[in-house]
């Protein structure tokens, strides 16, 4: 064991061991209350600061649990089966919660958390029979254990807690978040079921709540219907914002923090929301990580000063990886991408009007004209992002029409006009995200010594470990294209891929694409640079608004009177 992993272990010992100190207002009950908080803080985290989901309403999910058991109590349901199915019914009902909520847009599902927490409080205030009502609900059970017990239980539940979220939020799972996070339309392209992601990562931050809250209920004796209210929804989040969003320990530091400060100022309500400005104010000005983003700095310097440095292979190969993620075999021929007869309607506007044209293998196929012609509509209907008003798209013979965006992944691979990569991941990381999704039977490693293969094929690996944010927009564009080409789909769709490119970037790009014309792939360019189409297009259409008005061999169609009149006399 290195003396890093000493360090931390003794740091969590003392932090364990902290109430017995005798430090003024942390006593064992209050440092409960609060292991117990950041339990369930750490499933909001995971919805917001990791999914990027902005639950107003998480309290909710806190309290329900003790509601169900207590009333099921009530009625003479023995205690453990209360609590089970306390549980069991708040982690079902988040599952529920998530089909509907996780569907909405931004604020939208922010006001739907926000409207269920309205709900729940107004549930237990409008029948007092079974809720207790605004004196709350009573439970009696709790009341035998011992206060060190207790306190042994809530901090090995937060142990668990931690260990579960750094467990799970690594490898694909990570990545996939952080695209949702970022852009759920590249995460939708890339292969990502965003909903299905989404609603995964609610119901078990639900489940945390579920299990946080029934331990409160029974700890401290009553729930109030304030304890699912909005207010303590919305204290929730802040504290998750004051201790630093998508961190393992964040939720704790935060929940610490304030809990210790509402002691020391006597529980007072006069200070509450004094204290809550003063400390989210500071976390804005100051820490906009959280106190985990501040100290991570100083504390990722101390880590490599006492950890063994360790020397891993720069670029990792394994043999024969490639071919199992191959899903159009080389040696493929005949016709790949078939467009009939393709219209587009927005409302009462012609965007698109009976398209047709047909793709074959090894061959780079152009779509141009001026702007506004419908190119990138017609490019967003081939990939699935928009449905067409008639005709189809089929793929081999398969019609693609009614298939959903992310199940296009597999066989179609897009990249964007601008290169929607996710600002924090490495440039490996951005690659691995659509791995993750098209070869999910890899192993991490066979993942990682693919995309390392792909970026080297791409003469990207230099930039490997580097963060997207850090690179330029010519290299983004490279990676948007590596990362469209990984797992050699029969189709790449790329999106004006030369915009941005120095000379010396599209010297390198039209050797790409020729090298993946040369392995079979069928390529599609839209491209307002002439130059560069001329020189890598076999073939091609013209289109002016929403209309195919030249189709053929690009020589054929450039040289095209209607086309010189539609296209270059714009330019002119």
């Amino acid at each position: 064991m290195n003396r890093y992993r000493v360090l931390q272990g003794a740091l969590v010992a003392l932090c364990v061991a902290s109430p017995f100190f005798g430090i003024p207002g942390w006593t064992v009950a209050v440092a409960t209350i609060s292991a117990l908080t950041a339990v369930a803080l750490i499933g909001l985290d995971m919805i917001f600061g990791v999914a990027g989901m902005l639950a107003f309403g998480q309290a909710a999910f806190v309290a329900l649990p003790g509601y169900t058991a207590g009333m099921l109590e009530k009625f003479g349901a023995p205690v453990w089966i209360a609590i089970a199915a306390g549980v069991a019914g708040t982690v079902l009902l988040a599952r529920l919660v998530a089909e509907f909520f996780v569907r909405l847009p931004g604020v939208y599902f922010a006001l739907g958390t926000l409207g269920f927490a309205f709900v729940v409080e107004g549930l237990a205030r409008a029948f007092p029979d079974w809720s207790g009502g605004a004196s709350g609900l009573v439970f009696e059970s709790g009341r035998n254990i011992g206060v060190e017990v207790w306190y042994a239980a809530a901090a090995l539940l937060l142990a668990a807690g931690i260990a579960f979220h750094v467990w799970l939020l690594r490898g694909g799972l990570a990545r996939t978040l952080s695209t949702v996070r970022h852009d759920e339309l590249a995460a939708a392209v890339i292969g990502i079921d965003v909903a299905r992601a989404k609603a995964r990562i609610f119901t078990i931050g639900g489940a945390y709540c579920a299990m946080a809250g029934i331990c409160i209920a029974y700890y401290v004796g009553v729930v109030v219907p304030e304890s699912a209210g909005v207010n303590r929804s919305l204290e929730y989040v802040g504290t998750v914002l004051l201790g630093g969003l998508g961190t393992a320990y964040g939720p704790a530091v935060g929940t610490v923090l304030l809990q210790w400060l509402f002691v020391v100022a006597g529980y007072g309500k006069r200070y509450e929301l004094l204290i809550y400005g003063v400390a989210f104010l500071g976390a804005v000005l100051y820490a906009r990580n959280g106190i985990v983003g501040l100290l991570a700095q100083p504390w990722r310097s101390l880590r490599l000063a006492l950890q063994p440095a360790e020397k891993t292979p720069h670029q990792p190969l394994l043999a024969g990886v490639g071919a199992r993620i191959d899903t159009a075999p080389p040696g493929l021929t005949g016709e790949c991408l078939r467009v009939s007869g393709i219209s587009k309607y927005f409302g009462g506007v012609l965007a698109l009007k009976d398209v047709s044209f047909s793709v074959d293998y090894g061959e780079i196929f152009t779509i141009v004209g001026p702007n506004g012609a419908g190119k990138t509509t017609l490019f967003n209907i081939i990939s699935g992002i928009e449905p067409a008003s008639e005709g189809a798209v089929a793929v081999d013979g398969r019609d693609l029409s009614h298939v959903p965006i992310h199940a296009h992944a597999p066989i179609i691979g897009r990249s964007f006009q601008v290169a929607r990569l996710v600002p924090e991941l490495t440039a490996l990381e951005n690659v691995l995200s659509r791995l993750d999704q098209i070869a999910p039977e890899l192993s991490e490693s066979e993942k990682r010594s693919t995309a390392w293969a792909q970026l080297a094929a791409f003469e990207l690996d230099a930039l490997a470990d580097r963060p997207a944010h850090t690179l330029s927009v010519g290299q983004h564009k490279l990676i948007d294209l590596a990362r469209a080409a990984v797992g050699e789909p029969r189709l790449v769709l790329l999106d004006e891929p030369a915009v941005g490119l120095a000379r010396g970037e599209l010297d390198h790009l039209r050797a790409l694409l020729l090298q993946l014309r040369s392995h079979g792939r069928a390529v599609i360019v839209v491209e307002h640079n002439i130059d560069f189409v001329a020189s890598v297009a076999d073939r091609g259409v013209v289109l002016d608004g929403g209309i195919m008005i030249a189709r053929g061999p690009v020589a054929d169609i450039l040289a095209d009177p209607n086309v010189r009149e539609a296209y270059f006399g714009v330019l002119e």
